[in-house]
């Protein structure tokens, strides 16, 4: 009887640490995702936040919702993971991209490509980013950033280009983007870490 208890608690304890290595968040320290993470952004026509306000899991990735309030209000939300690829969003409000958009790929350096080609709400959603590594001065602070760039990205009928440009341990310090006739460049403000 003591053998069977012991064999139960052997394959017990088996069992939990393999879910607990399938549960293990993956991190990227250009792109902090954690609970109330918070990014305060300054662009023209008012203060725009990006908060982590929740987990959820989409297949076998543990991901993070953010919510981004313009003027006070909320205004869209997405749903991004880390996976091996890198960072990845996996819904734009509320809708499920086909296949997760590679927005800063694993261990990106400077000369890394990648392509995105996936469609959101029957929408073609594709394009190239090219990384490159570029000093940045955001209010009175000067970042050493993965640079991230697309030019050709299409969204539906739509061109647009977007710039990334991350800083390590703190996020998306300044990102530019044109999207049809719409342009906006946002600067961080200010990043407050979740506790």
């Amino acid at each position: 009887m003591m053998r069977w208890t012991g064999l139960a608690l052997a394959v017990t304890l088996i069992v939990t640490i393999s879910g607990m290595a399938q549960d293990a968040v993956v991190t990227n320290p250009y792109y902090p995702l954690k609970k109330d993470n918070e990014w305060s952004y300054a662009v023209q026509g008012g203060p725009v936040k990006v908060k982590v306000v929740g987990t959820e899991k989409i297949k076998d990735t543990n991901c993070y919702k953010l919510e981004t309030s313009v003027g006070g209000k909320p205004s869209s939300s997405e749903t991004v993971g880390v996976t091996k690829e890198g960072v990845q969003r996996f819904v734009v409000n509320g809708i499920t991209a086909d296949t997760p958009i590679l927005f800063l790929k694993a261990d990106a350096k400077k000369g890394d490509t990648w392509t995105v080609d996936t469609k959101v709400s029957g929408q073609t959603v594709k394009g190239t980013f090219k990384v490159d590594e570029a000093k940045v001065k955001v209010k009175d602070k000067e970042y050493e950033t993965l640079y991230v760039k697309t030019e050709d990205m299409e969204i539906g009928s739509t061109k647009t280009s977007v710039e990334y440009w991350f800083a390590k341990d703190v996020g998306i310090v300044k990102l530019k983007f044109s999207l049809g006739t719409q342009e906006a460049t946002l600067e961080l403000e200010s990043f407050t870490a979740g506790k």
